[in-house]
């Protein structure tokens, strides 16, 4: 950033301070969003099966009756998506484009990552870490790709290779949100994604970042592409779960 840029940043600041999105005090933070209600948003305690939702903390693998029910090995839940705050701070993140709402929201996968035992427990030799894409276009009008960015905040904490350009997402179907039903959300995301060509995925372990877990359809999809071109394990991590 050139030296104007940044004198008329600090103007910015000095005149007209940040707020917290969600109570209106004013931050010191470089993004809205205040300390005390930064720790109203609770975190889950630790990766579930994604078929019955119970705890794999003990456990490394799903739980026997649920082999075969998904792509997936593990899911990570940081947080609910009914805490107003968290909901809120995703909102303004993702459609009003303020982002350095992505600080406080890495910040949360991060905690809840170093407070996990099943993460502890994870061998990090051949880790990846992908984020789930955005079709193009629909990147270019938002201007980032959520997931992405989080992502490369948890894989610099880490010191985790990631790759932003395996996964591709070549079909812009329409939004899951407008989707009503499980069967309605299956059958929109189908086909969408594809493993860019000569990517080796062979006995990688991929942690399958993005922002919201709905009905999991999408993160279903993107996870047996992947698992079709080789990778492992897949470990999906999100912020919420809808």
């Amino acid at each position: 950033m050139n030296m104007p840029h940044r004198f008329f940043n600090f103007l910015l600041d000095l005149l007209f301070p940040w707020q917290c999105l969600y109570c209106q005090k004013a931050v010191e933070n470089d993004y809205p969003l205040c300390k005390d209600c930064f720790h109203q948003i609770s975190l889950f305690d630790d990766f579930i099966c994604p078929v019955c939702q119970k705890r794999l903390s003990n456990n490394k693998q799903k739980h026997r009756s649920c082999q075969g029910k998904t792509h997936l090995t593990a899911l990570g839940v940081v947080s609910s998506y009914e805490n107003s705050i968290l909901k809120e701070t995703i909102h303004y993140f993702k459609y009003k484009q303020i982002k350095s709402l992505v600080q406080p929201l890495s910040l949360l996968v991060i905690q809840f990552l170093e407070s996990s035992f099943y993460f502890s427990q994870l061998p990090k030799n051949n880790l990846l870490i992908i984020p789930l894409p955005l079709h193009l276009r629909k990147e270019k009008q938002r201007g980032f790709n959520q997931s992405e960015l989080i992502a490369k905040k948890v894989a610099d904490y880490f010191h985790f290779s990631i790759r932003s350009d395996t996964l591709l997402r070549v079909i812009n179907n329409p939004a899951q949100v407008t989707m009503r039903n499980t069967n309605d959300r299956k059958l929109n995301i189908q086909g969408v994604f594809q493993v860019k060509k000569g990517d080796n995925l062979k006995h990688k372990t991929i942690i399958l970042i993005d922002d919201v877990y709905t009905t999991g359809a999408t993160m279903e999809e993107a996870a047996k592409i992947l698992k079709l071109n080789g990778a492992e394990k897949i470990i999906g991590l999100v912020l919420a779960r809808g």
